[in-house]
């Protein structure tokens, strides 16, 4: 009996020293990752609206569940989730919009990814945070710049993804990724969710702080 008392002692004793350990690590952890973090999340602000000087919270703006708030008869978004959504400033004045999504239907899980808009509604570009498509496949989305960038300095309600892989000089069509048409319209229907809360949330925001829309 004193021996099971014994090793229950020590047992304890490991446990209580190990989770001592491991607050102590997360504490010294804590704020270089989420600085980190917070630095990732800038630098895909920028890549989005590089004429913005900084990117400032909006007041009073509820974004959970907004792409499901938004899904029409058109499209679903249901599978779509905003989670972030920021105005990009510059000299006192609004440029546009910064939208965070994570689209949900994607070949191989999540997308994440943050969308440019100007104030005007022209769509200013595309940053991936985090993707886990098939290589050389679906992740060419990220790779390979050709795509996404059909999406750039459009101005249009939403996109409109073919198959054909001919091209199209009309502004809403984007060409889908070749043999990757799942991630292809999972991106493109996320693009589409940040453009309908746009419309919906944002075209008549006029003022962020101090600053107003150019």
């Amino acid at each position: 009996m004193n021996k099971i008392i014994k090793d229950a002692c020590i047992l304890f004793a490991i446990t209580l020293i190990a989770g001592v350990l491991l607050g102590i690590v997360y504490d010294v952890t804590k704020a270089p990752i989420a600085a980190q973090n917070e630095k990732a999340k800038q630098e895909a602000y920028k890549a989005v609206m590089e004429n913005a000087d900084s990117f400032e919270e909006i007041a009073g703006l509820k974004v959970s569940e907004a792409a499901a708030a938004v899904s029409s008869a058109s499209e679903d978004f249901l599978a779509d989730e905003i989670t972030e959504v920021v105005a990009g400033v510059k000299d006192g004045k609004i440029t546009g919009f910064v939208i965070t999504v994570v689209a949900g239907d994607g070949y191989a899980g999540d997308i994440k990814f943050s969308v440019g808009i100007k104030a005007d509604g022209t769509y200013t570009g595309t940053s991936i945070l985090s993707i886990g498509e098939t290589a050389g496949l679906g992740m060419r989305a990220k790779t390979d710049p050709a795509f996404l960038g059909q999406l750039e300095n459009k101005k249009v309600e939403q996109f409109n993804l073919v198959k054909d892989g001919t091209g199209s000089s009309a502004d809403d069509k984007v060409d889908a990724i070749s043999g990757s048409t799942v991630t292809s319209k999972a991106i493109v229907k996320g693009v589409n969710a940040a453009l309908a809360y746009y419309s919906s949330s944002l075209q008549n925001v006029k003022t962020v702080g101090g600053a107003q829309v150019e």
